[in-house]
């Protein structure tokens, strides 16, 4: 009998846990479209020497993201809910130069999305060469604005 409902209380817990993690894609609608906007490094120093950076961004109905950041491109990037940061995550990869005449460089590229109000969202943008853990990671702030 006690192993019953142990085994019962398991298979429970296992489909709650289930659904309760399942992402519900209407909440990404609100990205759908096209987006443009601007960031800047939290580093003072980096950002006295790059400046702001532009950001466009594409989000199709069927969620293929694909963008920019400065002269490079984003590409296989996807989008999830974020509830460590209460948002939304874009997570890609870069390819090509950020900068033109400039050394910097990052493989990879995650941005921190809040809601969307008033066609805008602002957020963080994370620029590493890993998705696990990079102490080169330059992170910075960034506000884009969906386009008419």
């Amino acid at each position: 009998m006690n192993l019953k409902v142990n085994m019962l209380t398991l298979l429970f817990l296992s489909l709650c846990t289930q659904a309760i993690g399942q992402e519900d894609s209407t909440s990404f609608e609100q990205f759908v479209g096209d987006w443009h906007g601007e960031g800047r490094f939290y580093n003072v120093n980096l950002a006295s020497e790059v400046g702001m950076v532009r950001f466009t961004l594409r989000v199709t109905r069927d969620f293929e993201i694909t963008g920019s950041i400065g002269n490079a491109e984003i590409i296989d990037a996807e989008i999830e809910v974020d509830d460590w940061n209460k948002g939304y995550s874009v997570r890609g990869n870069i390819e090509g130069q950020i900068f033109p005449n400039n050394e910097f460089h990052k493989k990879r590229i995650t941005l921190l999305l809040k809601e969307v109000e008033d066609d805008v969202s602002i957020g963080d943008f994370h620029l590493a060469n890993n998705f696990i853990f990079d102490f080169s990671m330059r992170p910075g702030e960034l506000t884009i604005r969906k386009d008419p």
